[in-house]
């Protein structure tokens, strides 16, 4: 052995590393010898044994890092030790895996630290045993919780360090965190006893406001037997939230004292008041009041608010004028302390109508003056929040629909605020009221939509004007009320050229897009270009008006107009001299014409004459009334569109000389007259020649002549009338002469042929096949056979009586000409005109009925299998199932033979459908037809075609349908096959549901075929009325048996009736039949408090796993013993609803509920620490606030204000009891008031012990 090791005796600790030093351990040193050098370093020594130095070599570690590295590592096992520890004892119960886990760790540890070799912990084997059996005997008496003395107190200690246990929400809770909670008991009310005397500020609680011309406002301040020499004001500026102290200066105090002695003068002793001048807004209270011995008087403290007065204005829109139809968008500014309310008149055309609007307030704003009231007594001065009271601006926004044509105007009139403050503005209505300012008023101008046509130019009537001149389009605008003829108007157009016009006169490819201004109602855009030209829009004032129809116009540029003159001297017969000029013109151009010439005398007169040519030839007699000689000088030609000066030759000039005689002629053409029975006719005769004149003519009427004459005629035209035509037949009405001044009678010829009708014209209905009735088929058209009598064209008018249609006219160019009716009724003829004369109606002969042959018509058979749809027309017939035999018959009405299609639409389930078509002939008024039924799905019989043998136009005014829904086979299979399922034979928990999976319609019916392995004969389990398509198989448990079975599906029928049996072969489910565990409470009461914990014991093989609902979820927790603990750490609803343990994997369904009811708190002055100031006799309203469940009791203290340097003592003590959640009381001692237990129906709480060791626990006692 090296003598520098130190030797490790039996049952004795090594040596110190210093004794390693000594060379010769076994020699002694004297006592007072000292060594006379120092001893060597290791590293110097020989050296030594390896097997004796530590693992860890000392001058990596030391000895004294590797004893305290050893000792932590067993702290830790420790502290692990009794954390495995506690978790075993929230069990309630005993855990040989801990225990066996613990002597493991143990002999590990115990055992290795030696061989480390660590100095002074060079154990022998001995002491390491007998550690070891300590530690064993240990984890013997911790593990399986064997009582013994010392462990409450080692269950205490261990408390103080870790005190947390698992709770219902599975975490970790500090039980003296939820048992000791401070929150349950809030507040205290402090009162002091003021000295006498007290001061009010605004008793009445009157609101002020400042501005609109008022500056300053005085607030009044009650004192009572008091006279201040010091009164202290405390202002909070509601912008900046700034406290501001203001003292009332000496000269104001004088001013108090005098208003003292003044009400003591006046006999009113006590009370007096002094109003106090206020120039700036905010929230004023009282803060300071002393009287003449410096003591502060009573004050209240109530806020006094002077806030800036409350305005509004309205916001400056961009536009004054608006459209018919368009929004106001306008905007009210409302300025003041919210909520607000703000009344506006609304002035349509000199209409008023007033408006308010109230609780105008920012989002999210809450004011205390409009929800329930706080006494001011309960919150200390300084702490309230005024940001309430600040003015805000509140935007009210005003989008209202104009639809009334005129002035608009919104006035704002009133303006409140929160306080009751009031700015009214005067209206002009009132006498002697100023106009209301710019920004309280809004001026809107209404105007009406303007509409815009093409009045007298269309494509039927294009304009006309000269090549290169432009025109007016004729363009008419205006609106629905009075159109002011200043206003200004655009308008917008399409323009196509004549030459890219479509061949129906629409516009083509080029499209040019004009505008024009109109600065009036009768300003009209000017156009040069041929072509169409249509209207697009017109606005006025920004409104966007209407175009109305017509709204196109066609313009054209006709040629120029030409003229050709012949002339011919008219003689006369008696003296052969020139009487004028017979003159041709031949013209060229648009009709009518107008020719202008110069007419000139050898006398030196000259005038203009025109010529109104309405054709383009025109023969005209120029026969001047005086001798003379004449020369006529054509100059202009003017048709409907150009004038054209003619040329100065001489193909336009003429050149007569005359003496005319007298002569007479009509003024109308040669053709003959028609008149009518019973009616006369006018004539106008021109006269010509010096007058008086006399003429002479006759009535010529089958051989018999009537003359008549007229004399003394001075004008040039006379009217001759006849009498009365009272027989029909041919007149002739003959000029026989004239005689002018001069005596000479003219022979003359002209005369008149007057054609009297001799009857008047007829109208009546022919017959067809002898009967003035017909039928036809539908819809052709039929012709009505008229017989008329007269002289064509003959208007005659008629309707239809069944259609109530209006008249019509048949312009009949025959008297045997028809009238075509397309719809059948009664026919009548109201009235006939022939060419000039208005005739009578047959009265025997004016109707003629027209009727249709009825068309074929199908219809189904009467059946019961057959039901009306939900439309017309539409059947529904009853289903069948996949593959049945079905049909139906269906009925004709008509002429047969008949024709009829049909369609067959297949809508599958799913998967694309199909479409058929089919046809038949039946000679008969009823047929058969099957239906298709080979697969499933929805099939839609369509009958839209039939023919007969008078309609074959394969039309029917609606298709026919018959739906009919073939359902397919009901199936049905399990959803997991080959799924083996575990289940519980208890009587208590459910079977386990075998999900499966239905094809067709609920309710179903299914078989189900049980084997068992022990028994060879199968059961049948039936059942019946499933309503859903996924749906759970629960076996009842006296099917099945312990052990494992084979499920199979036997046989499956839906609601249609419609069934399917499933061979043997089919899928299968395994069954296997377990015992399941079970749970007990070991209490059995139903109510707990937050705090206690809810213990149960758990039968079965561990671990467990226990499934809960609590506060709405669904929880899972685990126990690897039987006992199962929590702790309530909050409240709630704690049911458990199922438990399983590994042995069996079963899952018992169980319902045991606890209610978790809250600890139950209070409030004493909302949860603040109130300090009330009350002049002795006065009293104060304590507030205590309880939550939980009532009744509630609760005891509080009164105690000795708390004062530097001095302990707070308890006065005395009181307990009440309250039946609400609220309980004021009354109180008028000093002292500080504070609650120190509360109790509810179910649970109590205290903050003072009730006993010895037991502070903070939650027995209450009283």
């Amino acid at each position: 052995m090296n003598p520098a090791a130190p030797r490790v005796g039996v049952g004795a600790y090594p040596q110190t590393p210093a004794g390693a030093r000594i060379q010769n351990p076994n020699q002694r040193l004297p006592q007072d010898a000292r060594p006379r050098n120092l001893p060597e370093a290791p590293e110097n020594q020989p050296p030594t044994n390896a097997i004796s130095e530590p693992v860890i070599p000392l001058n990596l570690i030391d000895a004294p890092t590797q004893r305290f590295y050893a000792f932590a590592i067993y702290v830790a096992l420790l502290g692990w030790r009794f954390y495995d520890w506690i978790q075993m004892l929230e069990e309630n119960g005993g855990s040989f895996y801990f225990f066996c886990k613990w002597v493991v760790i143990d002999f590990l540890f115990f055992f290795s630290v030696p061989s480390l070799r660590i100095p002074w912990l060079e154990l022998s084997a001995s002491t390491v045993s007998s550690i070891f059996f300590g530690h064993l005997i240990m984890n013997w008496l911790l593990m399986f919780n064997i009582p013994v003395p010392w462990n409450t107190w080692l269950l205490g200690l261990v408390k103080v360090f870790y005190d947390k246990e698992l709770a219902i929400n599975e975490h970790n809770v500090k039980v003296s965190s939820i048992l000791h909670n401070s929150s349950l008991i809030m507040g205290k009310q402090i009162i002091n006893i003021l000295p006498e005397g007290a001061a009010l500020l605004n008793p009445q609680k009157v609101p002020y406001c400042l501005g609109q011309g008022s500056n300053v406002v005085s607030v009044p301040v009650y004192f009572n037997a008091t006279v201040p020499v010091e009164v202290e004001l405390l202002r909070l500026d509601l912008e900046t939230d700034t406290p501001e102290l203001m003292k009332l200066s000496r000269k104001e105090i004088r001013e108090i004292g005098k208003q003292s002695a003044k009400s003591i003068e006046d006999g009113i002793l006590g009370v007096y008041r002094y109003d106090i001048a206020v120039k700036k807004p905010g929230v004023y209270q009282l803060n300071k009041v002393l009287d003449e011995y410096k003591l502060e008087v009573q004050r209240v403290t109530e806020p006094t608010y002077v806030v800036p007065c409350p305005k509004a204005s309205v916001r400056t829109t961009q536009s004054p004028t608006k459209c018919l139809g368009e929004l106001s968008n306008l905007s009210l500014d409302v300025y003041g302390t919210p909520p607000l309310k703000i009344v506006y008149s609304r002035t349509i055309n000199g209409k008023d109508h007033s408006f308010h609007f109230q609780s105008l307030q920012p989002e999210g704003f809450s004011s205390p003056l409009i929800g329930p009231q706080r006494s001011s007594s309960l919150i200390p001065q300084g702490d309230e929040d005024y940001s309430w009271a600040k003015s805000q601006t509140v935007v009210v926004g005003l989008n209202e629909s104009m639809n009334a044509a005129g002035e608009w105007q919104y006035s704002i009139d009133e303006v409140y605020d929160v306080f009751g403050n009031v700015v009214k503005y005067p209206s002009p209505e009132e006498p002697d009221a100023k106009p209301k300012p710019k920004h309280l008023v809004q001026n809107f101008v209404v105007r009406e939509r303007p509409k815009a046509t093409i009045s007298g130019c269309d494509l039927r009537n294009p304009l006309k004007v000269a090549k290169g001149r432009s025109t007016k389009l004729p363009v008419r605008i205006g609106r629905p009320g009075q159109t002011l003829a200043s206003v200004t108007h655009t308008l917008t157009w399409h323009f196509s050229p004549i030459d890219t016009l479509t061949k129906s006169g629409d516009h083509g490819d080029v499209i040019e897009v004009g505008s024009f201004t109109a600065k009036s109602v009768d300003d009209q855009p000017s156009i040069t270009a041929p072509g169409l030209y249509t209207l697009k829009s017109v606005s006025c004032d920004s409104c966007e008006g209407e175009i109305e129809e017509p709204s196109s116009c066609l313009l054209l540029n006709p040629l120029e107009p030409t003229l050709t003159l012949q002339a011919e001297e008219i003689p006369d017969k008696c003296a052969g001299n020139s009487i004028g000029l017979r003159v041709n013109l031949d013209l060229i151009g648009t009709p009518p014409f107008r020719l202008g010439y110069i007419v000139s005398s050898d006398t030196g007169q000259t005038r203009k004459e025109t010529v109104e040519i309405k054709g383009l030839r025109q023969q005209i007699d120029l026969l001047p009334r005086s001798a003379g000689r004449y020369q006529y000088r054509f100059k202009r030609l003017e048709d409907a569109i150009y004038s054209v000066p003619l040329p100065t030759t001489d193909d336009y000039y003429l050149e007569q000389n005359v003496k005319p005689p007298a002569t007479a002629y009509f003024a109308t053409g040669h053709q003959t007259i028609s008149s009518c029975l019973d009616q006369p006719i006018k004539l106008d005769i021109k006269l010509l020649g010096d007058g008086p004149f006399t003429l002479e003519w006759e009535l010529v009427h089958e051989g018999k002549r009537t003359s008549e004459k007229a004399t003394d005629i001075t004008s040039d035209t006379y009217t001759i009338e006849t009498a009365p035509f009272s027989t029909g037949g041919e007149y002739t009405l003959a000029l026989k002469s004239i005689r002018d001044k001069t005596g000479c009678r003219i022979f003359l010829k002209e005369e008149r042929k007057i054609s009297v009708r001799r009857q008047r014209p007829r109208a009546a209905f022919g017959v067809l096949e002898g009967r003035r009735t017909t039928t036809v088929v539908e819809a052709a058209p039929v012709k009505l056979p008229l017989k008329l009598s007269g002289d064509g064209p003959w208007k005659v008018g008629y309707r239809n009586l069944n259609t109530s249609s209006d008249r019509q006219v048949r312009i009949a160019r025959t008297g045997n000409d028809f009238i075509e009716a397309k719809d059948r009724g009664i026919y009548e003829i109201i009235d006939v005109t022939d060419d000039q004369c208005p005739g009578i109606i047959n009265p025997q002969a004016k109707t003629f009925e027209v009727n249709w042959f009825p068309r074929p018509e199908l219809s189904f058979a009467p059946s019961d299998s057959i039901l009306p749809g939900e439309r017309i027309n539409k059947f529904i017939k009853r289903d069948v199932c996949e593959g049945d035999v079905d049909g139906f018959e269906v009925n004709l009405q008509g002429s047969p033979p008949y024709h009829v299609e049909y369609e067959i639409r297949h809508k599958p389930k799913s998967g694309s459908g199909s479409v058929s078509r089919r046809e038949f002939d039946a000679a008969l008024g009823k047929a058969a037809i099957s239906l298709d039924t080979a697969r499933s799905g929805l099939y839609t019989y369509t009958f839209s075609n039939l023919a007969d043998n008078l309609y074959n136009d394969k039309r029917q005014s609606e298709p026919l349908t018959l739906e009919q829904t073939v359902n397919a086979k009901p199936s049905a299979s399990f959803v997991k096959p080959g799924q083996t399922i575990k289940m519980c034979h208890s009587d208590e928990s459910p079977s386990e549901t075998i999900p499966i999976k239905l094809e067709g319609k609920a309710p179903f019916y299914v078989e189900v075929e049980i084997k068992h392995h022990a028994i060879n004969l199968p059961e049948i389990y039936r059942i019946p009325n499933i309503q859903t398509n996924n749906y759970g198989i629960q076996i009842p448990k006296q099917y099945l048996k312990l052990g494992g079975q084979q499920i199979r599906i036997r046989k499956v029928r839906d609601d249609r009736g419609c069934q399917q049996k499933i061979a043997s072969g089919g899928s299968f489910v395994h069954i296997q039949l377990y015992e399941a565990p079970s749970i007990f409470p070991l209490e059995q009461r139903t109510d707990y408090c937050v705090g206690e914990r809810i213990a149960y014991t758990l039968s079965g093989t561990p671990p467990f796993e226990v499934q809960y609902n609590f506060a709405g979820k669904q929880m899972k927790a685990k126990s690897q013993t039987t006992n199962f603990r929590r702790i309530a750490e909050q409240p709630g609803e704690f049911a458990i609803t199922s438990v399983s343990d590994k042995g069996s994997e079963c899952r018992a369904a169980v319902n045991l509920s606890k209610t978790i009811h809250p600890m139950p708190s209070v409030k004493i002055s909302k949860g603040r620490v109130i300090q009330v100031d009350i002049h002795e006799g006065s009293e104060v309203e304590i507030l205590f606030e309880f939550w939980g469940t009532p009744p509630f009791e609760f005891t509080y203290t009164r105690s000795t204000n708390a004062r530097k340097g001095q302990k707070s003592e308890i006065l005395e003590t009181r307990h009440e009891t309250s039946y609400e959640h609220s309980k004021v009381i009354t109180a008028s001692l000093e002292g500080t008031y504070e609650v120190v237990a509360i109790k509810d129906q179910y649970c109590s709480f205290s903050t003072v012990s009730a006993g010895a060791g037991n502070k903070g626990k939650k027995a209450l006692k009283y």
